[in-house]
């Protein structure tokens, strides 16, 4: 031998990884495979062979290459010396079917006809002609990325998988053998076995229908897991809804808090050991673990509309109020919009945030006016929005063409005084004045009464009992009696707002935005709408009913278009691989906050009432704007953000997520991945990363990205498949791909 070979690496470099996703578009086949032809280099369009006869390289991926002849493609790549690249010979079953020089410095295909390729057969992939100079250190090495005949695609690291050194009759002695691996840095032979794969149209069926199944689960829940997948293959996507709403419910976040108040008076609200991320680290586990997802994402979906931020220090220091937020959407996520309404209206943690708790009436003798902060946002953000809506959600326009307008600051003064006279919920016998102004939890566990899960209360004196008239001169105006109740003002003033014909669109499509697709057309709007406004059993409001017509809509389960689908926010990307991999968490808490706070997104902790970017958004100066389209995600996309989501998906994808006790908190094993590469099924572990991650929808040009960067991580031995696994998973889930939705 004339070397040693060199050191092995651990993992490649991110300049590396980004330079290979650069290649990765999000089109189709043929946009795909012109990207790989333009990262495989304009030098290998032609090879010299060793007779000086030319062969056609392509670079083009082996799904490219369907022939009537089975063809055995290997992607391999050269450093030349004196100018002549290495001589790379090819046999099955030990006859030699060609040989060409490869003189491409970047990554080639060079496809070989090969009709004895079937499973089982004995491959090997010869370099020949070796040479080095010590003292100018030229060298002559032959780098070989992957072998496919456009079924199966094998690694050179593939299990069983060896190189035998030593030239000629040598590189094939079984003398000198080591671990396969990707640089022959000397004379010698990869030898491997091909593998037996499944009947093609077998495999191609299940794997469609595998597909369908997680795409579905990307939209109606954190993402999918194996088990979901089987589950909604067994059952249905109808039968599984079926089963989600069947699932009972309970609360989640305010035990979670009350098993840290639990711990002490220290670890309660102001005190000096207490968590101020445990809500957050709730909403975590419940994203990973909670059985009944459906429910779990759809109230995630609400809480973008009906908005009450941590990032509020009030709310924040309240933390158990906001638990009790978080706990009624997910109690009505599925039930009636009406009924979730009004848990809103008066959750605590609302009234802090919207500032309506301890609201004031208006005093004639000083000129004092109720806070109006509430009233305004329940109408616009959270019921009927700015503008009259037709119920497929377009504009109405009066007759100079402009939208008109739902409402009025009469109307946010009279609404502002329906909202007075609420406040903590003491018991009646001390619903007084000193506590209506002052008066709010006690957080020391002696005397805690709990009153932050409680709804907000009316207290007597405190309420405006004015008239008040809601949207005067339209049609489904309303006029409060003077004198009534704070409870009376409430009802009709919720019962006014939940019949307005504006809120099946104006809810609906938020909801489509959240779960399937940023632009959703007129169509399906109108369909989800007519949903809301019945459900068949002439049931107004039924958010099941509704989130069953959005799922299994025609633009929701049809091919997606140009057009469809949506930015994955960055809460949905971590969620879908702690799901996707079935993560662990040493402490069993998944806690972890920081980590995803530089990508735009913290989630529970909002900028603003506007949620993390706004259902309306259009990006300026792009081509979304020449089309009016709307891409609410895209409003926190920024070069800080981008580069910060790659460097995320690196270190979550090969280590994990938060610190606990010395180690990473959060992490996966990859099981189902490892065994597959393990097993040298390369085709296979690529079609388990389409399948979770992307939902079938993996162009040829990633898929030739993966397996390039696979083959320059250099690992050998056990840690070979895992090594690799996690370098796969970062180059998908940092690709332009996988960041759309579709």
């Amino acid at each position: 031998m004339s070397k040693t070979p060199p050191r092995k690496l651990a993992f490649l470099s991110m300049a590396t990884a980004l330079a290979l996703l650069s290649a990765c578009g999000g089109g189709g086949d043929e946009a795909a495979e012109a990207s790989a032809a333009t990262a495989a280099g304009t030098d290998t369009a032609a090879a010299a062979t060793t007779d000086g006869t030319t062969t056609t390289t392509e670079a083009r991926t082996a799904q490219a290459l369907a022939v009537s002849t089975p063809t055995l493609t290997v992607r391999a790549r050269a450093t030349l010396y004196g100018g002549v690249g290495p001589i790379m010979v090819v046999r099955i079953n030990g006859v030699q079917i060609g040989s060409v020089e490869v003189r491409s410095t970047t990554t080639a295909s060079y496809s070989f006809s090969a009709a004895t390729l079937v499973g089982g057969a004995k491959v090997e992939v010869v370099f020949t002609n070796d040479q080095y100079n010590a003292s100018t250190g030229e060298d002559r090495n032959l780098y070989i990325e992957q072998l496919s005949d456009g079924t199966s695609t094998v690694l050179p690291t593939a299990t069983g998988a060896v190189v035998d050194w030593g030239s000629g009759a040598e590189a094939f002695d079984n003398v000198l053998v080591w671990p396969g691996r990707t640089d022959l840095t000397s004379a010698g032979a990869l030898r491997l076995t091909w593998p037996v794969t499944t009947t093609a149209s077998t495999a191609a069926t299940v794997l469609a229908q595998r597909a369908e199944a997680s795409r579905f689960l990307m939209q109606a829940t954190f993402g999918p897991t194996p088990g979901d997948i089987d589950t909604v293959l067994a059952k249905g996507q109808s039968g599984w809804i079926d089963a989600q709403l069947a699932l009972p419910v309970t609360d989640h976040y305010v035990p979670y808090v009350d098993l840290s108040y639990s711990l002490g008076p220290d670890y309660r609200a102001g005190g000096s050991k207490r968590d101020g991320y445990r809500v957050s680290t709730a909403f975590w586990s419940a994203a990973r673990s909670a059985p009944d997802q459906l429910r779990r994402r759809t109230a995630f979906a609400l809480h973008q509309i009906l908005m009450a931020s941590m990032n509020d220090s009030t709310v924040a220091y309240n933390d158990r109020a906001y638990a009790h937020y978080l706990d009624g959407l997910n109690r009505h996520a599925l039930g009636n919009f009406r009924a979730l309404l009004e848990e809103v209206a008066l959750s605590p943690a609302m009234g802090l945030y919207l500032s309506h708790l301890r609201n004031r009436k208006e005093d004639t003798s000083t000129g004092r006016l109720p806070d109006e902060n509430f009233a305004r946002e329940v109408m616009q953000l959270f019921t009927i929005g700015l503008y009259e809506l037709n119920s497929d959600g377009s504009y109405k326009r009066d007759s100079a063409g402009k939208p008109i307008e739902t409402y009025g600051n009469a109307d946010v003064m009279a609404m502002a005084k329906v909202f007075t006279g609420f406040s903590w919920g003491f018991p009646d016998s001390q619903l007084t004045e000193a506590n209506f102004l002052w008066g709010g939890p006690d957080y020391t566990q002696a005397v805690d009464q709990r009153l932050d899960v409680q709804r907000m209360k009316a207290y007597p004196g405190q309420h405006s009992t004015a008239q008040k008239t809601l949207f005067a001169g339209k049609s489904w105006a309303v006029t409060l009696p003077a004198g009534a109740t704070a409870a009376n003002d409430l009802r009709i003033a919720l019962d006014t707002l939940f019949n307005h014909p504006n809120v099946g669109p104006f809810i609906g499509r938020q909801l489509i935005q959240r779960l399937v697709t940023s632009q959703p057309s007129a169509a399906y709007v109108g369909r989800v709408a007519a949903v809301f406004a019945n459900n068949g059993k002439g049931v107004r409001g039924d958010l099941a009913a509704v989130v069953r017509a959005i799922l299994t809509d025609a633009e929701a389960r049809g091919t997606p278009t140009a057009t469809s689908g949506k930015l994955r926010e960055p809460v949905l990307r971590v969620a879908h691989w702690m799901r996707a991999f079935e993560s662990t968490s040493v402490s069993n808490t998944f806690t972890f906050s920081w980590d995803v706070m530089p990508t735009g997104q913290m989630a529970l902790y909002a900028p603003s009432v506007f949620g993390y970017f706004r259902p309306g958004y259009v990006p300026p100066n792009t081509a979304f704007s020449t089309s009016g389209m709307t891409v609410p995600e895209f409003q926190i996309v920024n070069e800080a953000t981008a580069a910060s989501w790659v460097n995320l998906a690196e270190n979550m994808a090969w280590y994990g997520l938060g610190w606990v006790n010395n180690r990473q908190e959060i992490s996966s094993a990859y099981a189902e991945q490892v065994r597959l590469l393990n097993a040298g099924d390369t085709a296979g572990f690529l079609d388990s990363l389409d399948v979770m991650l992307m939902g079938g929808r993996m162009s040829t040009s990633l898929r030739q990205a993966i397996t390039d960067a696979m083959a320059t991580v250099w690992v050998t031995g056990s840690g070979s498949a895992l090594a690799r696994t996690r370098m796969a998973v970062f180059i998908v889930m940092a690709s332009p791909e996988y960041l759309v939705q579709r």
